[in-house]
């Protein structure tokens, strides 16, 4: 009888020591797999941050180039008045020279028009890019998707309580006892 229970005690000991031995591989699985997740979440974030840092970087330098380029125009455009200004000077009743800044007029006034209009248009599609492409904002609103379905766990809610009532906190933590 003492041998039916030791035979019985060690086939359950074996069965333990399978389980035990199953248990631990899954939890190495597990654990690699978490891992691999955490080096991938790490991957993505600098890569986010490095295209959120490039794209400041290139938004700075595209508004230094505008504003290089704008002082070089106004340059331009400087010089020509100056030179259409001495030819008006130097020959004011010559026709040629009344025709030429005439025309210079009529273009200078319709080009203002025409770049006001450009610029405001470009404005309007720089500021619906921005609105259109936010990775971080896409990333957050995956995670909070994900992350309230998977364990039904909502950061907002534990960030953001809203109306606490101390009483009925303690009741659920078990600190005071509930009068029924």
């Amino acid at each position: 009888m003492i041998n039916a229970y030791r035979a019985e005690y060690e086939n359950l000991i074996s069965e333990q020591n399978n389980r035990i031995s199953e248990l631990i591989k899954e939890n190495a699985n597990i654990r690699a797999k978490e891992d691999y997740i955490n080096q991938k979440e790490k991957l993505i974030l600098t890569t986010l941050e490095q295209a959120e840092n490039n794209a400041k970087m290139l938004d700075e330098k595209s508004k230094l180039q505008y504003y290089y380029e704008m002082q070089r125009l106004k340059q331009f455009v400087e010089k020509w008045d100056a030179y259409f200004n001495d030819l008006q000077e130097k020959y004011p009743l010559y026709s040629s020279v009344k025709q030429a800044v005439d025309i210079k007029d009529k273009v200078i006034k319709s080009q203002e028009k025409e770049a006001r209009k450009t610029i405001l248009e470009i404005d309007e599609i720089l500021s619906k890019q921005k609105e259109r492409f936010n990775p971080k904002k896409k990333i957050d609103e995956y995670i909070a998707a994900t992350t309230a379905s998977a364990n039904g766990f909502n950061l907002d809610d534990v960030l953001n309580p809203g109306e606490l009532q101390l009483e009925d906190l303690c009741k659920e933590l078990g600190l005071i006892e509930e009068n029924e």
